[in-house]
């Protein structure tokens, strides 16, 4: 028989059994649970990673691709189309007047590439600035790495040096960006560089020398003696020589044109002092050169300079209208018997006219960019690119194929919304070897 003890224990051994039994569902359901969590954190993670799209130099929407005639590509829509109008608008007056092109772009994030080679790589992919004098300029912004590059191409090196567009994005961007006003910041920025590269301002920057707070570095008494030394000896190089221009054995309009080809503007920037004083000096020269009386060769008599309506009698018409549209300046000089004439030129630094292959007059220019067919995702389109001449009336079209549309680009790019310019409508061309500063805000 089983005593009262012996069935209390079994009884209690049955339910602990059924406890346990009853119990097992419940430990596996608890990782189920933690797999739900951990999936639904990935698909939000997914979701949001996917939101802010990564780019590449071959992704980022090129604003001259298509109908395109823009200069400012946003795909991430940072900018209002105010802003965006705006900007164009002051580029493509910069183009018109001068052949230089000026890109902006801004993306969210690059992902952990350096912007600084980001910049370089989109540079060249585009080949913003003309092929013949590499007159480009990028302004690349970054908005994760809170990073603006400005990327120069060879040809603009000298006046936009490292060291300038450091201050004009300190000075210009960064307490505007501070603010969030990205638009206002660089709207400031091109401004600047427009004045600097369309109007001569160089002088004008370095005599303005607005100061520009930078950490203090503890070599800086050694960096100073490198730089006074470094000062000192270009200074007197340039010295040397002018010394051996003025006193070469040349007529004055030689001297004129040996001064005219010494650039100053990269050294005007490194070494304000004393290169402001040697700028001078070389514009008094020049100018003393070129107004200085001449005698001719034929007669032996004194000639005059002939004023700009005078001189009209003695020029082609090639050279008036070169006149006419600023490429060249002439001056005429007579003797009193009007027997002999000499007749100088004086070619303007920055110029969009060229030399026309048919008159041989600088009056040849890129016309117009026309959008024949457009491109779309699945075929390529065909622009078409006149240069004419202002004397002549030659003209000459050149087809070029626009590449696909990029489906992966993402959002969308400026093409130059807002209207009210005449922009062209591509790149010539231009390559940078990795020249210009950059600012972080």
């Amino acid at each position: 028989m089983i005593s009262e003890n012996q069935q209390n224990q079994r009884e209690t051994k049955k339910y602990s059994v059924e406890n346990i039994h009853f119990e097992k569902p419940n430990i596996h359901t608890i990782p189920m649970k933690k797999l739900s969590g951990i999936i639904l954190f990935v698909l939000v993670l997914l979701i949001t990673s996917s939101a802010q799209q990564t780019f590449t130099p071959e992704t980022i929407p090129n604003p001259k691709d298509g109908a395109g005639t823009g200069y400012v590509s946003d795909p991430d829509n940072i900018l209002e189309s105010s802003e965006i109008a705006e900007l164009n608008r002051l580029i493509a007056l910069l183009e018109d007047s001068s052949t230089a092109q000026i890109a902006v772009v801004l993306v969210n994030s690059i992902g952990i590439e350096n912007p600084k080679d980001f910049a370089t790589r989109l540079f060249n992919h585009w080949g913003i600035g003309q092929a013949d004098t590499d007159n480009g300029l990028l302004i690349f912004t970054v908005m994760d790495q809170h990073r603006t590059e400005f990327e120069t191409g060879y040809g603009l090196e000298a006046v936009l040096t490292d060291a300038m567009c450091y201050r004009v994005g300190m000075q210009e961007l960064v307490p505007e960006f501070k603010k969030g006003n990205f638009g206002t910041g660089l709207i400031k920025a091109v401004t600047r560089i427009k004045g600097i590269l369309e109007k001569g301002e160089v002088v004008e920057e370095i005599r303005s020398r607005e100061t520009v707070s930078t950490p203090l570095s503890p070599f800086l008494p050694l960096w100073l003696q490198i730089y006074f030394l470094a000062n000192l000896v270009f200074h007197l190089w340039w010295l040397w020589r002018l010394h051996d221009m003025i006193k070469a054995k040349d007529d004055f309009y030689d001297k004129y044109i040996n001064v005219r080809k010494l650039r100053l503007w990269g050294f005007l920037i490194a070494f304000p002092l004393p290169f402001i004083f040697v700028w001078i000096y070389m514009k008094n020269r020049m100018n003393f050169f070129r107004d200085h009386p001449r005698y001719s060769k034929m007669t032996g008599e004194l000639m005059t300079k002939l004023s700009e309506e005078e001189e009209d009698d003695y020029l082609e018409r090639g050279q008036i209208t070169e006149e006419e549209i600023g490429s060249i300046d002439y001056d005429v000089w007579v003797t009193p018997s009007r027997e002999d004439y000499l007749i100088l030129k004086y070619e303007k630094y920055y110029s969009k006219f060229k030399k026309c292959p048919e008159c041989h007059f600088k009056t040849y220019y890129h016309a117009q960019t026309k959008t024949i067919k457009r491109a779309t995702t699945y075929s390529t389109g065909k622009k078409l690119k006149r240069h004419e001449c202002k004397n002549c009336a030659y003209s000459k079209e050149k087809i070029i194929i626009i590449p696909k549309i990029q489906t992966s680009s993402g959002g969308g790019s400026s093409s130059g919304g807002g209207g009210g310019f005449s922009g062209g409508g591509s790149w010539g061309g231009g390559s940078s070897g990795g020249g210009g500063g950059g600012v972080s805000w």
